[in-house]
């Protein structure tokens, strides 16, 4: 019986439940001690932990811990090795804090470190608590800490309308739900006061203070009851995380739900985020943030589009998938985009004030989402009333982006309103010169209409609309409408034309505005296009990131470098600069210590970012899957006036440069294996060649020297002569071998030097001839060379050499008693010289492989060669600047070896004595 669809395993879950576990076993444990406000006992209840740990044989170490002068406390903490604080200096004072260095250093199995969600000393490597105890964890430490339920960034509005106090010091949720073990430490709220009277919380006056506004009883109780829910939603995740590894034990639980929520530039969308993440926790879903980038919106108001950021960041932190869209119409990217997820439930915030009794307005959002064919509920949540509260609020979009309307971008924008208003009054003062009688009401408003539509098209929607107005306040105030009819008829003209001219105003400004976005995108995606075009063709790592270095700088105009680990070091040990001559805005030791965080830890550090924002350049780690390759440094974008979607854009870039490198590793390790295989294929053609050219020699030579020894005294004088000469010849054959060998070794290596000379061709070959006489006793040749052949500029050894084996070449693969020609002439610039037998010729499609190493051709009758003197011609050849080459012949059978040597002016012939 087969196994049911919906029971067999899903092998992308089991894929991320065992890299889930690989992780887990890489990376520290987190035990986090919760509890609901100060004083609870959660730091005591930590070094409690910390004590049984050591006495089981762990080693045990205090980071840091506050015991804001508690004496139980701090004679708990007294029985722990503590680790120093780093001193940090800070305007004319000293801060001490965790040393994040030293702890990594010290590597203890448990580190206690108090306060999770507290702020680090300016000039630490990371503005939280919790991001060191991140790095503590990748690291492989286990980390016990402490937070209360005020510090995590879900409940922060929460918390803010339960005690009216806005706490600034929070930790993402994710901390929360990753940790391995969650212990609640729980005390009454009458038991909280009575120790707070007791000044067991807050010494002296600070007791009184906080029993007057936090630690009122209903904070208390609502703060108390907001922890236990909590702690028991995390109990519940650990059930279901439960069931869902051991489906034995319970049902599958979970469904396929999923939710999105769409966030706009507006400051109170923060809460939507918020409300969102409570319901997605509760439903146990998935969920989604997006923002819908229109012309409008992605041309202007930046401070709106800094909102966006802050939310997007937000909810990234709360665990959310974030997206970016663009598009013209919102409520049709949304439900394009919810279809495409799979999306159960649209979350969309519900302003107060006049606009919440216009959500039936056909234009609004809400009108389009509610009346469309969905398969999905629509969620409205009400929002606060416009504005954000606090300065933590108005500083948001300082703190992420810092998107804040210039100096420089104001005194543009009024030269474009005040260039609006006078073409307006302009306009006007040329109606009166032309006068009311010649050009009518119509004639006036089209030229009103025109000056209109032209601003639009030059400066957008609100100086059109400025040029309007004030024609229309002129027109009215210097008296132009006196000669004019002012009828009910003429004003009702007078409305449709004005109305007519804002609304084509406004189509031109739009059209605008969508021509400039189009052509954004267009140069956006033409200068990835062209990166990918440019780093396609380069192979090396050195081109690629030179090619991305000047291609960004070309198109963009900013500047970058890359961090890059050396061959075969340890991660990121050792990273170096490219190019090392680059000119750096700030010290080179920062710099590293920012690059090798973000290589090790593979996030991005620097500018706009938690971990060493104070730095002036940005640092992105380019990644192969989970690999780190380098980082990519930017050092002249200023993020905060840039483009928001920049950051994005920036990411594109290094992932498409990280896959370059990947490719040019893979490339590079490709080739290498090539190589290693045809050093494998002529290992093994050289050990077959020469083991089967030796075996013969060295049978004769054993045969013969055995029969020498064996015989000796049986043997006539003709007959020991006859062996030994064997012997001899068949030793003399295994060292010309060996000479071969060594011959081309020193051709290929390249030691070999020319040592030229000016000599005939005639001698070369006399001396060829004796060296192949035994081998070519039953060949006659034939030589023909001209009597006026110029000297050769050669060295004679190497070109006699030449000779030689074309000629044994020859002799090998022709029959017995055929002749063998030698040519010479003599061409404008070459001199060439051509072997011709009449033997068997060559195997049609090998005229060049039998020029490369240990190629043979196996001749009809005999052996064939080793397989290295034509290599060895070959190497001699193009050593002197010649070509070498072989043809069959047409008419008859044989072969023709030609090679050329070039032809240079012979020196004068010494002057004779008289």
């Amino acid at each position: 019986m087969g196994i049911e669809e919906d029971e067999r395993p899903n092998p992308d879950a089991l894929l991320a439940q065992v890299q889930a576990e690989e992780r887990s076993q890489e990376r520290g444990r987190l035990k986090i001690f919760f509890g609901a406000a100060p004083g609870v006992g959660k730091t005591y209840a930590m070094l409690r932990y910390g004590q049984q740990e050591m006495a089981k044989g762990s080693d045990v170490v205090v980071g840091i811990v506050e015991t804001h002068q508690r004496s139980e406390t701090q004679a708990l903490a007294d029985t722990l090795p503590i680790l120093p604080r780093r001193r940090v200096p800070y305007k004319n004072i000293t801060l001490e804090d965790f040393d994040l260095d030293a702890a990594l250093a010290r590597r203890p199995a448990l580190l206690l470190v108090d306060e999770l969600a507290h702020s680090n000393a300016p000039g630490l490597r990371h503005k939280k608590r919790w991001q060191d105890v991140e790095e503590l964890l990748n690291a492989g430490i286990h980390v016990a800490t402490t937070v209360n339920v005020q510090h995590l960034e879900s409940v922060n509005e929460t918390i803010r309308q339960i005690t009216g106090i806005q706490v600034r010091e929070t930790v993402p949720d994710r901390i929360i739900a990753e940790a391995d073990e969650l212990t609640l430490v729980d005390i009454s709220d009458e038991d909280l006061l009575q120790r707070l009277k007791e000044g067991k919380v807050y010494l002296g006056e600070g007791g009184q203070r906080a029993m007057a506004n936090f630690f009122r009883k209903g904070n208390l109780i609502a703060l108390r009851q907001l922890a236990l829910r909590l702690a028991a939603d995390r109990v519940d995740l650990e059930l279901r995380n439960f069931r869902n590894r051991n489906p034995e034990e319970g049902s599958r639980a979970g469904g396929r739900d999923r939710i999105l929520v769409a966030v706009s530039g507006r400051p109170e969308d923060e809460h939507l985020v918020r409300a969102t993440y409570h319901l997605a926790t509760a439903q146990r879903v998935e969920w989604l943030a997006i923002h819908v980038d229109t012309p409008k919106g992605l041309l202007h108001r930046p401070q709106a589009q800094a909102w966006v950021w802050n939310h997007l960041h937000l909810a990234e932190i709360l665990g959310a998938e974030t997206a970016r869209l663009t598009g013209v119409n919102v409520a049709d990217e949304i439900l394009a985009y919810a279809n495409l997820r799979d999306v159960t439930q649209i979350v969309v915030g519900q302003s107060q004030g006049l606009r919440k009794f216009l959500w039936w307005w056909p234009g609004s959002l809400m009108a389009k989402l509610l009346s469309s064919e969905r398969r999905m509920d629509v969620v409205i949540h009400p929002l606060p009333r416009k504005g954000a509260p606090g300065e933590e609020r108005r500083s948001l979009n300082r703190q992420y982006l810092g998107m804040v309307d210039s100096p420089e971008r104001r005194r543009k924008r009024n030269i474009q309103y005040l260039i609006s208003a006078a073409t307006g009054a302009a306009l006007s003062g040329l109606a009166a010169l032309m006068g009311s009688y010649h050009l009518g009401l119509a004639g006036i408003f089209v030229l009103y209409l025109l000056g209109a539509v032209g601003t639009a098209l030059f400066y957008g929607r609100w100086p059109a609309i400025i040029t309007l107005s004030v024609a229309v306040i002129t027109y009215y105030s210097f008296g132009l409408s006196r000669n004019l009819p002012t009828t009910l008829g003429s004003l009702l003209s007078f409305s449709i034309i004005l109305s007519l001219s804002l609304l084509i105003s406004q189509l031109v400004a739009r059209s605008r505005e969508q021509e400039t976005m189009a052509r954004l995108r267009e140069r956006r995606a033409r200068n990835l296009y062209q990166l990918v075009q440019d780093l396609s063709r380069a192979r090396k790592v050195e081109d690629i990131l030179q090619t991305s270095i000047d291609q960004l700088h070309r198109t963009l105009g900013i500047s970058v470098a890359f961090w890059l680990p050396p061959d075969n070091a340890a991660a990121g040990e050792h990273l170096h600069l490219f190019p090392e001559d680059m000119e750096l805005p700030a010290s080179k030791r920062h710099l590293f210590a920012a690059a090798h965080w973000s290589y090790l830890n593979k996030k991005n550090a620097g500018m706009s970012t938690d971990t060493l924002p104070d730095l002036p350049a940005l640092f992105m780690p380019m990644l192969s899957g989970d690999t780190p390759l380098g980082v990519m440094m930017v050092t002249d974008l200023d993020l905060r006036r840039a483009p928001s979607d920049w950051l994005r854009f920036l990411e594109t870039v290094t992932r498409l440069v990280g896959v370059a490198l990947e490719s040019a590793r893979s490339f590079t390790q490709r080739r290498e294996v090539d190589v290693r295989l045809r050093v494998e294929q002529l290992q093994n053609a050289l050990l077959g060649a020469v083991s089967h050219d030796l075996r013969t020699p060295l049978a004769a030579v054993l045969g013969a020297a055995t029969t020498l020894q064996r015989n000796a005294d049986s043997l006539s004088l003709e007959e020991r002569d006859s062996l030994i000469k064997n012997i001899r010849g068949q030793t003399e054959k295994m060292s010309g071998m060996v000479e071969r060998i060594l011959h081309m070794a020193a051709l290929q290596s390249g030691r070999l030097e020319l040592k030229k000379d000016w000599v005939p061709l005639d001698d070369l070959l006399v001396a060829a001839r004796d060296q192949i006489k035994n081998l070519c006793s039953e060949r006659e040749f034939r030589v023909r060379i001209p009597r006026d052949l110029p000297l050769l500029h050669v060295d004679p050894q190497l070109i006699e050499q030449t000779l030689a084996n074309l000629l044994e070449n020859a002799c090998k693969y022709t029959p017995a008693g055929t002749m063998i020609e030698v040519e010479a002439r003599t061409t404008e610039s070459e001199i060439e010289v051509c072997v011709i037998d009449h033997g068997y010729g060559v195997p049609p499609g090998r005229e060049e492989e039998i020029f490369t190493r240990f190629s043979q051709v196996k001749p009809p009758i005999g052996e064939g060669g080793s397989g290295l003197g034509l290599a060895i011609c070959a190497a001699i050849v193009q050593l002197h600047g010649g070509k070498i080459w072989v043809r069959n012949r047409v008419m008859v059978r044989g072969a023709v070896f030609c090679f050329t040597l070039p032809l240079e002016q012979e020196p004068p012939a010494p002057a004779k004595d008289e």
